[in-house]
């Protein structure tokens, strides 16, 4: 696997594990960056403002490389919001998303002086509002506008269609921006619209963009003129492979919010971080049941939903020589659920046992997502930095820390 070689040397992930033990979340600093860059000249006509999603991955490591090249965050809690500070996110390139702010959050949000909050609902507007009044401060608002695009993605990370919980119509946005404009403790400053993830062709942008374009201009015609266009994230990575080229993309979005005088934002995640990472896990027995050949692997779906969650199709292989032909096998994990597997029907070499695996394209929505369920560790995680040099980025949870939030 080309992957393997260019970014994940055996050699050095051999020695990760030996050292960091398993399972362990890998990832290459080179691989995050490149995806970084690769948006970064597409988009060169149009300087938008890039707001890296913190739900793909929010490891501070990867949150640095980000900050250091000059990009935002994009966070929907006030975790998030913390992690973006600690990592060195300005707080003038912050935009808080999602549809269930508390008013604690809230307030985090204006005490950090954030670029703007997206809001998602009149009730969460009032919140805002309210939350301002308090601090006596001038919030600045977002709507997440609902375009009802198709993006034809998996219905669970499909987010742009009407019935969606997330956003709210043209029609109540109109009202709500009028409702802003008037308040002294709400300034409207931007729209936002987001219709998913694992989009890989333009077009759906390209209508989406063009209904919010024609919204703003609506706007201005009503008096209330916004500064931002937020086309949220989305861009395609197929597991296995890095992210294409999004120049089709950056040429969707340039022929509608070109000369419109409007700061383009985008919020990619997925596509930055999931070919730059790994999950490298230990066979820890083989077994036969019926026509199945099961590989049990000291990974489970506590490391990785995905699979379980989505359907997700991640490219496994075995890290050392292979032994005999290749056959379909079952990489499952420790957990007690049917549920519990990283890939089935993987067309693998018998592998020994103490065997390394990796899973690749692990580095979105794979730690983030993670749990102690069956009262399981959470992984480690390392950050490739050179050809042959690493550092543990998070060291793996102790029994201990299982515990340590309860109070008997």
């Amino acid at each position: 696997m080309s992957m393997l070689s260019r970014y994940f040397r055996p050699a050095l992930l051999r020695e990760i594990a030996a050292r960091a033990g398993t399972p362990v979340y890998v990832y290459s600093g080179d691989s995050f960056l490149k995806q970084i860059r690769t948006y970064k000249k597409a988009f060169r006509g149009l300087d938008p403002l890039f707001c890296y999603a913190m739900k793909a991955n929010s490891s501070g490591a990867l949150c640095a490389l980000a900050a250091a090249e000059g990009w935002g965050a994009d966070v929907v809690s006030g975790g998030e919001l913390y992690r973006a500070l600690r990592a060195g996110f300005a707080p003038g390139k912050i935009i808080f998303s999602g549809v269930g702010k508390t008013a604690g959050e809230l307030e985090y949000a204006l005490k950090s002086d954030i670029l703007f909050v997206n809001a998602e609902s009149r009730e969460e507007v009032l919140a805002l509002e309210r939350a301002a009044a308090r601090l006596k401060v001038r919030a600045r608002l977002s709507l997440r506008v609902n375009p009802d695009v198709d993006p034809h993605t998996h219905k669970f990370i499909s987010t742009g269609l009407l019935g969606s919980k997330f956003g709210v119509s043209f029609d109540e946005a109109l009202r709500l921006y009028v409702y802003a404009a008037g308040s002294p403790h709400l300034e409207p400053v931007g729209a936002h619209f987001h219709i998913g993830s694992q989009v890989f062709s333009a077009r759906p942008y390209a209508l989406a963009a063009g209904r919010l374009a024609a919204f703003i201009l609506k706007l201005a015609s009503r008096g209330v003129s916004l500064r931002y266009a937020d086309a949220g994230g989305g861009w395609g990575a197929k597991e296995g492979g890095e992210m294409p080229d999004p120049a089709p993309l950056a040429a969707a979005l340039a022929g509608v919010f070109q000369g419109t005088g409007l700061r383009l934002i985008l919020e990619p995640g997925r596509s930055v971080a999931a070919p730059a990472g790994l999950l490298l896990a230990r066979v820890l027995y083989r077994k036969k049941s019926g026509k199945k050949n099961f590989v049990v692997a000291d990974a489970a779906m506590n490391d990785l939903v995905r699979p379980a969650l989505y359907g997700a199709r991640h490219p496994v292989a075995l890290i050392g020589p292979a032994r005999g032909p290749a056959a379909p096998r079952d990489i499952v994990g420790p957990v007690c659920e049917s549920g519990d597997f990283l890939a089935q029907d993987a067309l693998l070499p018998e592998p020994a046992p103490g065997q390394l695996v990796a899973v690749y394209s692990a580095g979105a929505y794979g730690f983030s997502m993670s749990s102690q369920y069956n009262s399981r560790p959470r992984a480690a995680e390392a950050l490739i930095t050179g050809p042959s040099s690493w550092r543990l980025i998070r060291r793996r949870e102790t029994y201990e820390d299982l515990v340590a939030a309860e109070i008997l």
